[in-house]
């Protein structure tokens, strides 16, 4: 049986792990199975892209501990970071880009090489999604709970917000992880928060963080709507 898109994506991370592109970023989180578009303008950022572009189109996008330390070299990175295939790319002048990455799994930063490039790479390990014993049956009352949420939520926003895109689609998945990551790359906005979900590998407690997102969505909404009335 030919492998799926998504298990060729994934054999594409896996075949990175011994040294895998990454753009440190300030607060941007990219969750596996979800766009990110970005603009790539910096000297290393565009070699880098270049070069991933021109091989196996990986990379991943770790977020910085501390926003400000953007410019150095070799800022703090958190360990858990999205890696990801480029999509789509635009060439622009000057050598910068704007890319669309696909994310495709959570990678652990394990080993930060000495690579001789512009731009910095790691030996990573690719990390799955912790289920109880008795498998996804085991967080079904959650995957419920935040099915109902996501339908409620497109039930009160306006139709250009894309949150009844957002239910169907929810609606239409079959992993629970995977569902948790859609929902979150959708509602979650708080870099930290966005980390949480990221470096949450128990599907069960990322469905309970997402879910209190869009709870606290629907609750915002609800006195919005209560002082108008």
């Amino acid at each position: 049986m030919p492998a799926g898109p998504h298990q060729s994506l994934r054999a594409l991370v896996e075949g990175a792990q011994g040294a895998l592109k990454v753009f440190p970023l300030p607060g941007v989180v990219v969750f596996p199975g979800t766009p990110t578009p970005l603009h790539v303008f910096e000297p290393r950022y565009r070699a880098m892209t270049a070069d991933a572009l021109a091989g196996d189109r990986v990379m991943a996008v770790a977020t910085l501990r501390r926003p400000a330390d953007a410019p150095q070299e070799r800022a703090p990175l958190h360990p858990v970071a999205g890696a990801a295939v480029v999509e789509a790319e635009e060439r622009l002048p000057e050598g910068r880009y704007n890319i669309v990455l696909r994310g495709v799994s959570r990678v652990r930063l394990r080993r930060e090489l000495d690579n001789g490039k512009p731009y910095r790479e790691f030996a990573v390990e690719v990390l799955e999604d912790h289920y109880p014993p008795e498998g996804p049956a085991g967080v079904q009352d959650r995957v419920e709970a935040l099915e109902q949420a996501v339908y409620e939520l497109a039930q009160v926003l306006p139709a250009e917000s894309g949150a009844s895109e957002l239910a169907q689609m929810a609606a239409r998945l079959r992993s629970p992880g995977r569902l948790a990551d859609l929902v979150g790359a959708a509602v979650v906005s708080e870099p930290e928060a966005r980390i949480e979900v990221l470096e949450a590998l128990d599907v069960g407690r990322r469905l309970e963080l997402v879910l209190g997102e869009v709870a606290g969505v629907l609750a915002l909404l609800s006195k919005g709507k209560g002082a108008r009335a």
